[in-house]
């Protein structure tokens, strides 16, 4: 840790990073693009994190080293829920978004949201330096500045000039407690296993006295908003007598419903295939509870009617579906075709309007109990009982969502479907798990709901006259003020200073406010491809070369950054030529890392305590990126340690004895050996091994099989270096005799070639152990070497030095000592 902090001051002070990054960019092979995945800026890193930046640094130092220049600029995710409900926890605010603007007021809150961004920003600073990783952080991009925002606007100009940018009344997934709606994508972030009520209910046929549809469901309150029951038209579905009564359901499912409800006696009297149940009517049944229900039935004949849906499922349940349009995307869907009304009887804290009759102002999952009250008092009641299930939850706040028909703004990302999917076929993923997992998410695009009923976050640029309808979006500041008819004294392109911002209606001459959304976090972060460059910069670094994430960002940032940019190019083309997902970390015992568990592990107080280089190299070396992780520290300390700490005291080994018998690297070469005939097969071998070697890394690195690379550098430090060759060729240094020293010197040239070599390899994975022995052990030999290892050149295998027979015959005699090794160790015999 000593040296660590020395290589740190070292770096800092002779502005390596920086002269790096200028070298690379006067001087490369190619053009590696990159765009920070932006973490957000609402709380201090944890070794999750670690292990995506370090993988990241990886990446960075190795493509430098090979010659290409990689735009490594940091960026910072600084809007959206998260950002808020730190900032609310912070106020102490208890309660929903209600409450917080009631009692705290929505500029004071704006500012606090800010704060909060300064508050953790120094920590990831810190993280960054302990970490060693070489991202610049002065050309960092920032999502909530103004120069940013507008840049993200011009992705919603392409989207509004092609079509694909609308608002439109469409079911939607609701946080209660954030009170917002949340994309697909995001619902896809938080499901949590859950406990609800499992309800089987009966809905009485007209016109069939004494027959009913059976009905299953886990959400008792939306038979409120219930307007129709669907049935499968090619599945049978059979009467079944159950005493004095007919219940109606999937054949295939008869029996093991009635076990479920512990009834024996049935009879199955009819069957009938789920066509010929159309247009039967049912009686709603609360109708003297919610009035609204009676009037929908004398607007529209197809209200509280059987209808025929090829979704409904069969083989679950009873296969009747109730149908409640304003809180269900099939559901509705189902209604819209039909003409069918949408009722959707919510505020904005899921409570129960009026429209709502008896069951106003209970709040929506408040309303289950209730209704099981009201079914059984009317004799509808089948089972009321309790199941634990996976439920989508909101990904920040963790409450239970809420699906509800509500006026939101969607991309219509479903019509480009065809493009996404052929565009994300062409990234290389590494790994096929994600592949698979990505492509299939693609497969199911839905409208994208960009708008959020919240406070900090992007502005919907768009205005709306309340007068004639006529709508405008804007995309500029520059256009915003141009196009203003009132502006507030300080404008920037926040709320609640946008929302004083009015514009005159070209149409009718009325006052035009804007739409109060703004813009879903996903969107703000996605559109970095663009937004984060100039449009030169764009051009040249777009599509990128290569990201990586967590494996949660399939339908997180690698889904956002592909639609938006379709959106922005019109191109069947990814903003990303590769990605990466890597596995989460977990603790020893192989729980997931939580305040509640106690057992999250911070970065920065880790990395106080132990060897970056040692944690880096353990992150890499234990498994697959793709993998989960089990972070062991007592793990840590064994193999990884043993890694470095061996090659550590090989250099010192070799400087030790260099630096006496005068070992000048400039003028005793490997060439200089070979030519004079001094290597013998112990120096050959391991030259060749060495050859190996750097095409395996350099393979292992390429390939994201960074565990295989560190096993691979493992093997030949441990293996080959300290137990075959060092032994092989010690005793020859241990003489002063003049007359050997020309073969003293070829060994420490062969060393010199070995070890320089590995320092290479080594220091994408471990830049401070590479750094701080490059400058002990090789620039205090050789000052004609570059200032730092990272401006030295990837090494290229030597077909002159590979000898596959030679390696072949010292692997038999290795593999012949280690077997007497083996039989002197089971005799209780020494080893030597």
């Amino acid at each position: 840790m000593r040296f660590e902090e020395e290589v740190r001051k070292f770096w800092e002070e002779n502005d390596i990073r920086k002269k790096l990054e200028a070298l690379r960019a006067k001087e490369h092979i190619g053009v590696a693009g990159f765009v920070e995945g932006p973490p957000t800026l609402n709380g201090v890193p944890h070794v999750g994190h670690a292990r995506g930046r370090t993988i990241k640094d990886l990446y960075y130092r190795y493509l430098s080293m090979k010659g290409y220049y990689m735009p490594f600029w940091a960026g910072w995710d600084c809007q959206g829920l998260p950002v808020e409900l730190e900032a609310e926890k912070l106020l102490g605010v208890r309660g929903g978004k209600r409450e917080l603007l009631a009692e705290v007021g929505m500029e004071r809150f704006v500012e606090e949201c800010k704060k909060t961004l300064f508050r953790y920003y120094p920590e990831w600073l810190k993280a960054d330096r302990l970490l060693g990783v070489f991202m610049n952080h002065e050309k960092a991009y920032w999502t909530y500045r103004d120069e940013y925002i507008e840049r993200e606007w011009a992705y919603l100009r392409a989207a509004w000039e092609r079509g694909l940018l609308a608002e439109d009344y469409y079911v939607v997934a609701y946080c209660p407690y954030c009170q917002t709606s949340l994309s697909h994508a995001e619902v896809g972030l938080g499901y949590e296993v859950v406990e609800d009520p499992s309800v089987f209910f009966k809905l009485r046929l007209r016109d069939r006295p004494g027959e009913f549809l059976l009905v299953w469901t886990t959400m008792p309150f939306t038979i409120i908003t219930d307007l129709m029951v669907a049935v499968h038209p090619e599945a049978d579905y059979a009467r079944v007598r159950v005493g004095d009564e007919v219940w109606v359901l999937a054949t295939q499912r008869v029996e093991p419903v009635m076990e479920e409800l512990g009834i024996e006696d049935y009879e199955v009297v009819d069957v009938v295939p789920g066509s010929a149940l159309e247009g039967l009517r049912y009686e709603y049944p609360f109708y003297d509870l919610v009035p609204r229900q009676a009037e929908f039935e004398r607007e529209n004949p197809l209200v509280h009617t059987v209808v025929c849906e090829d979704f409904v499922d069969v083989s679950v349940a009873t296969g009747v579906v109730h149908l409640s349009p304003g809180n269900g995307e099939e559901d509705f869907q189902a209604a819209r075709k039909r003409g069918v009304p949408v009722f959707s009887p919510f505020d904005d804290a899921c409570v129960f309007t009026e429209e709502a009759g008896r069951f106003s102002g209970l709040f929506a999952r408040d309303a289950d109990e209730v209704v099981i009250r009201e079914l059984a008092a009317r004799g509808l009641l089948v089972k009321a009982g309790k199941v634990k299930h996976e439920y989508p939850t909101c990904w920040r706040s963790h409450h239970k969502l809420v699906w509800v028909a509500r006026r939101e703004y969607f991309y219509r990302v479903d019509r480009l479907r065809e493009e996404a999917i052929k565009a994300a076929e062409a990234v290389e993923y590494f790994y096929e798990p994600p592949k698979h997992r990505f492509l299939s998410f693609i497969k199911e695009a839905r409208p994208w709901c960009i708008s959020r009923e919240r406070v900090w976050g992007t502005p919907l640029p768009i205005w709306a006259c309340p007068s004639c309808g006529h709508k405008e979006l804007v995309s500029s500041k520059e256009e915003l003020l141009r196009k203003a008819s009132k502006l507030p004294g300080h404008l920037e392109l926040h709320r609640p200073w946008i929302d004083e911002v009015v514009l005159r209606c070209p149409n009718c001459g009325g006052e035009m406010r804007r739409e109060p959304f703004v813009l879903d976090c996903w969107h703000n972060s996605g559109v970095a491809p663009y937004a984060r460059f100039s449009d030169e910069e764009f051009e040249e670094f777009v599509p990128v070369f290569f990201l990586v994430e967590g494996i949660d960002q399939t339908r997180g940032w690698a889904y956002s950054l592909l639609m938006a940019h379709l959106l922005l190019t019109g191109r069947a083309e990814a903003p990303y030529k590769a990605f990466l997902f890597y596995g989460i970390v977990l603790d020893e015992r192989g729980r997931k890392m939580s305040k509640s568990l106690g057992n999250v592990v911070l970065v920065n107080p880790f990395l106080e305590k132990h060897p970056a280089d040692l944690f880096r190299f353990y992150m890499l070396w234990k498994c697959a990126p793709i993998d989960d992780m089990r972070f062991d520290v007592k793990e840590m300390y064994k193999r990884p340690y043993q890694v470095l700490s061996t090659l550590y005291h090989l250099h010192r080994f070799f400087y030790q004895n260099a630096t006496y018998d005068g070992f000048d690297p400039t003028r005793h070469t490997l060439d200089w050996a070979l030519g004079e005939g001094l290597l013998k097969a112990p120096d050959r071998w391991v030259l060749s091994r060495l050859q190996a070697l750097i095409a395996e890394v350099d393979e292992g690195y390429a390939r994201c099989r960074f565990h295989k690379a560190l096993q691979a550098l493992e093997e030949f430090v441990i293996e080959v270096l300290s137990h075959w060759y060092v032994p092989m060729v010690r005793r020859e240094l241990w003489t002063d005799d003049p007359r050997t020293l020309p073969r003293r010197l070829a060994i420490y040239a062969t060393l010199w070639h070995v070890l320089k070599t590995l320092l290479l390899l080594f220091n994408p994975a471990t830049p401070f152990l590479a750094e701080w022995l490059y400058q002990h052990a090789l620039r205090a030999l050789d000052a004609s070497l570059p200032e730092s290892v990272n401006f030295e050149r990837w090494p290229e295998p030597d077909p002159r030095l590979r000898d596959v027979e030679l390696e072949k015959a010292i692997e038999r005699l290795t593999l012949a000592v280690s077997l007497a090794h083996s039989a002197r160790q089971k005799a209780g015999l020494k080893r030597r």
